[in-house]
């Protein structure tokens, strides 16, 4: 997460970047952060194009195909670290002097902490300066044909929750954090699998994603209103928060009454997600490429609520519920949605936890206005653009990543001896 004070400089830089952008579409010039960067508006780029993403019978992954060539690159970081400004100040340096006809974009508050770091201009156009594309967040995720992210796990996370629900480009991670099991790719290699990414000689491994949505009072609520994420790559989890009482909670699988858990809370999960805070709740490790959600208990009062693993056409209705001995200050319910914080949810609000493609409603079990024509029209566009597409080093990235990051099983491995 990202401290208080860094939240408080971004929007003051935020703020300074409206006023820079207004002056630029009035037609008056924008100031440049310094004499080897300047800034230009996002909305003068193309809009973003989609690269197709072809199976094979003899690989696990899907081969990345560009069918118009790539323009637009979506830059991010882990912010306000050296290590991850320097090489992103390297990178954007080399695909200037590699690539001169892409457009490199970035975040107004990563262009104000990198535009200081350059010391030349591009090598094969030394009269001008590097360009930098910015603008609101709107526009960057309708312009950019792959997302760049330099830092761990959470700032691949950050970066995919820019997009919300729409389609999320093709995610180039390169290993500059302290978590990485998403991140194949050390930074060292990046010239090299850059230049794989943009041939078409890449491999992709297809991450999918929870939807959640939120019911109160009966009515289907407009997520974007209320959160910042509708969509999960790790997981959305239901907690007590700092209320010393545990949390009552209703379980329904497809409409059907499961049980009422009382404990701290609910995790639920993706293949990808269950590296995270769901193994720490002591859930199942599962693969990226097993269809599923996963449903762990957070210290659950009670011996017999295991973990469990269902199937990703699962429907998933978690009502809040309470006591009648606790007052209404310990009938607040934390939500949280790849660890970004959400509106409180109150006694008698439910989230409805569904894969974001191959969902099926069994009777009963519709959210609110599923039914309606707009809704089906919105579900069938989220099923084609659904899922994180995630560059892949080899097939076995997962099971590297068990090994090498979990140590799993390290304390029963056995010595060879000679």
């Amino acid at each position: 997460m990202i401290k208080a004070e860094t939240s408080v400089r971004f929007n003051s830089l935020w703020r300074t970047f409206r006023t820079y952008s207004s002056m630029e579409y009035s037609g008056k010039n924008i100031r440049d952060y310094s004499k080897y960067v300047s800034m230009k508006p996002v909305s003068k780029l193309r809009n973003t194009t989609s690269p197709d993403f072809v199976s094979s019978p003899h690989s696990k992954l899907q081969s990345l195909i560009w069918q118009r060539p790539i323009q637009n690159v979506l830059v991010t970081k882990k912010p306000w670290t050296s290590t991850t400004r320097n090489a992103m100040v390297q990178f954007i340096t080399h695909l200037h002097d590699s690539y001169p006809e892409m457009n490199v974009i970035v975040q107004p508050d990563v262009l104000e902490e990198i535009a200081q770091d350059f010391r030349s201009r591009p090598s094969q156009n030394p009269n001008e300066p590097h360009i930098l594309f910015t603008g609101e967040e709107e526009e960057i995720v309708s312009k950019a044909d792959l997302l760049v992210t330099l830092g761990g796990d959470g700032t691949i996370l950050r970066g995919v929750s820019m997009f919300g629900n729409r389609q999320v480009p093709p995610v180039l991670a390169f290993s500059l954090g302290t978590l990485g099991f998403l991140l194949p790719f050390d930074f060292q290699e990046h010239k090299k699998v850059f230049e794989k990414v943009i041939s078409s000689r890449a491999k992709c491994l297809h991450r999918t994603r929870l939807e959640c949505q939120l019911v109160r009072n009966g009515e289907k609520k407009d997520m974007k209103s209320l959160a910042t994420s509708l969509h999960a790559m790790n997981d959305i989890f239901l907690h007590r928060g700092d209320s010393p009482h545990l949390a009552n909670l209703d379980v329904f699988i497809d409409g059907e009454f499961m049980t009422r858990t009382t404990g701290d809370g609910l995790a639920f999960g993706t293949p990808t997600g269950s590296t995270a805070y769901s193994l720490s709740a002591g859930g199942s490790i599962v693969s990226p490429l097993v269809p599923c959600i996963l449903l762990t208990p957070i210290c659950p009062r009670s011996l017999s609520f295991r973990p469990l693993i269902l199937p990703h056409t699962s429907h998933i209705k978690v009502r809040i519920g309470s006591k009648n001995s606790q007052g209404p200050a310990n009938n607040v319910v934390k939500l949280s949605v790849d660890g970004i914080p959400q509106p409180d949810l109150r006694v008698g609000d439910e989230i409805h936890v569904v894969n974001e493609v191959g969902t099926i409603y069994l009777n009963g079990s519709q959210i609110t206005s599923t039914s309606n024509k707009e809704d089906v029209i919105h579900r069938k566009r989220s099923i084609k653009n659904s899922g994180i597409y995630c560059i892949a080093r080899t097939e076995n990235d997962w099971t590297s990543g068990i090994n090498e990051l979990l140590g799993f099983n390290s304390s029963f491995r056995f010595t060879r001896h000679t």
